[in-house]
């Protein structure tokens, strides 16, 4: 019996902590239900000198609509962060967007602008975006991940990868997005069931102008062609390919002259200006 009562005083001293209310009110979150981190373990130490705490046994910290679960964790009520290991899982919602994580680590900050960063095969998805990388970052709406095998915007229907991708999620969708190094885009089927894929050095996608923008040896193909070029401009919405400057099609050396070639890859026409 008192056994218990010290851990139910020791949670109940990390949520008074934890508490958000005293955050002058230009810090505090944007959305009010994070308000306050509630966290519980099967056992649990905590040093309320510094603030340091260490939890141990099917970890459960609930922040407002986002629920983590793990098996051990670390971390400080004064700083207001929580680091967790070994298989972790993230469930809810995280500044209103659905979330179900899986990772081999999270860190939360809950200090000025909510922030989680998860580690080690990170897999799972943000609103309508899927992600497949090594690590993902979120700050707010931000987003940074690395190593990204895949990141996959559903209301498109496109398909990222690349070495480093930054970009914005917002209601759930994504809506800005720069990748660098090894880029690769999988643009959506056409009528017969045709996908293209494009690669690049860098891309560049804005919902507002509603394409994709891939530059630096650029290489598209679909259905055994080939198109190269220095730059390709890809609309989503409409399936069509731009490619502008030395292009070449279907294995041929690239014109010597800046050109222009639009593919409709819907019908798989070409146009090409007169």
């Amino acid at each position: 019996m008192r056994r218990v009562w010290i851990f139910s005083w020791t949670l109940w001293a990390l949520l008074s902590v934890f508490s958000l209310s005293a955050v002058p009110a230009q810090e505090r979150f944007d959305r009010e239900e994070i308000s306050e981190a509630q966290l519980s373990a099967d056992r649990m130490r905590f040093d309320s000198q510094s603030g340091d705490f260490l939890a141990d046994g099917r970890v459960v910290i609930r922040v407002g609509d986002l629920t983590v679960r793990a098996s051990r964790g670390t971390g400080n009520v004064e700083a207001r962060e929580v680091h967790f290991a070994e298989g972790i899982e993230a469930s809810g919602s995280w500044q209103g967007d659905e979330v179900d994580l899986t990772a081999g680590s999270i860190s939360l900050y809950f200090s000025q602008t909510p922030t989680y960063i998860a580690e080690g095969g990170v897999k799972g998805r943000i609103g309508r975006v899927f992600v497949d990388a090594d690590k993902f970052y979120m700050k707010g709406s931000d987003i940074i991940a690395r190593g990204v095998r895949r990141l996959e915007n559903r209301a498109l229907d496109v398909t990222f990868g690349a070495e480093s991708i930054q970009g914005v999620i917002s209601g759930g969708e994504l809506t800005a997005l720069t990748a660098q190094n090894r880029v690769w885009l999988r643009g959506r089927p056409n009528a017969g069931g045709e996908m293209v894929d494009i690669r690049g050095d860098t891309a560049v996608y804005s919902v507002e102008r509603g394409s994709v923008v891939l530059s630096g040896n650029v290489r598209a193909v679909q259905k055994g062609r080939t198109l190269t070029s220095q730059s390709i401009v890809y609309f989503p919405a409409n399936n069509r390919i731009e490619a502008i400057g030395g292009v070449a099609r279907d294995g041929k050396s690239p014109d010597t002259k800046p050109a222009r070639i639009t593919i409709d890859l819907k019908r798989n026409e070409r146009k090409a200006p007169k």
